[in-house]
């Protein structure tokens, strides 16, 4: 079993500590809506509830990964975690339909006691504080290294973060003002403004998790060092047989298969294979590149 180390106790922590601010304001998040049926408040609790499934998901599969329980992935868990991210993406856009739907079918609020109007404002607050407090902690846990699962996470927050300012304001204005022209309008603009936060920030992180969920090639900068490698050895093998690129959440994966002569040494091989495979990871790092050699044949069309 693998210790996990300081790296992957901060990123651990960094998300538990998120998870926990979530949790904490969740329940009564949610008994305030049901009672007030704010719409901006509701996008916050759609929005906190589904990332908080996702984050808990998130941490048990850094946990196992850290600890050396998927050793038997031999392309590393990059997928899984651009999968967690387009997870994240697809359930923002349903919560952000969710509220345009409510928007258009919204109608006048009734007075509120003066319990709930405490209780909403205070909560929302509370709401805005508990998606501030992990920003510093998961910032810095994406320093100490990149993880798309903490990236995301940190993404998500910022997005949290912003549209929770918006929702103190359209609350504020919501509860203080019921039965006026002004409180309506803010809350159907606060409902508004979460879910366009929700549909940009998901639609982004659907876009940049599909091409690696679609094995898609490496990006043209990263292409051009592959060739480059290639051509600086151009004359040291007799066919390029294939090139096979790909990346699996940072790690880019590169497979290359040359055609040697049947008269060439093992050693001679050898020394050509090693070459490259170090030309291209020197130029592209943490780059998990594999260089086959085959037989040289003619009549196989070279790449």
């Amino acid at each position: 079993m693998r210790v996990p180390t300081l790296t992957d106790l901060q990123k651990e922590r960094a998300i538990l500590f998120a998870i926990l601010l979530d949790f904490s304001v969740f329940v009564p998040y949610l008994v305030t809506v049901w009672r007030i049926g704010s719409l901006a408040m509701l996008a916050e609790l759609l929005r906190g509830g589904l990332l908080l499934l996702v984050e808990g998901l998130a941490l048990l599969t850094l946990r196992a990964a850290h600890r050396g329980r998927m050793h038997f992935y031999d392309f590393g868990i990059g997928k899984l975690e651009r999968m967690f991210a387009a997870a994240i993406g697809v359930l923002l856009l349903l919560a952000a339909v969710f509220i345009l739907i409510k928007v258009m079918d919204s109608s006048e609020s009734e007075p509120l006691p003066p319990f709930w109007v405490a209780a909403a404002l205070g909560l929302v607050i509370y709401n805005l504080f508990t998606n501030l407090a992990p920003l510093v902690p998961l910032w810095r846990a994406t320093r100490a290294g990149t993880s798309i699962i903490v990236l995301s996470q940190f993404r998500a927050r910022i997005a949290k973060a912003v549209a929770s300012v918006t929702v103190v304001v359209c609350v504020a204005l919501d509860v203080l003002f019921p039965h006026t022209e002004v409180g309506l309008a803010a809350d159907d603009i606060g409902g508004l403004i979460g879910a366009a936060f929700m549909l940009v920030i998901g639609g982004a992180m659907i876009s940049e998790a599909l091409p690696d969920l679609l094995d898609r090639a490496l990006a043209e900068p990263l292409q051009m060092k592959v060739n480059a490698a290639l051509a600086a050895y151009f004359d040291r093998y007799e066919q390029l047989i294939s090139v096979r690129t790909r990346k699996s959440g940072t790690i880019a994966h590169v497979e290359i298969t040359v055609g040697f002569a049947p008269g060439r040494t093992i050693a001679d091989v050898s020394s050509v294979t090693d070459a490259l495979r170090q030309t291209l990871t020197a130029a592209i790092p943490d780059a998990d590149v594999v260089v086959i050699a085959a037989p040289y044949d003619p009549e196989t069309r070279s790449a």
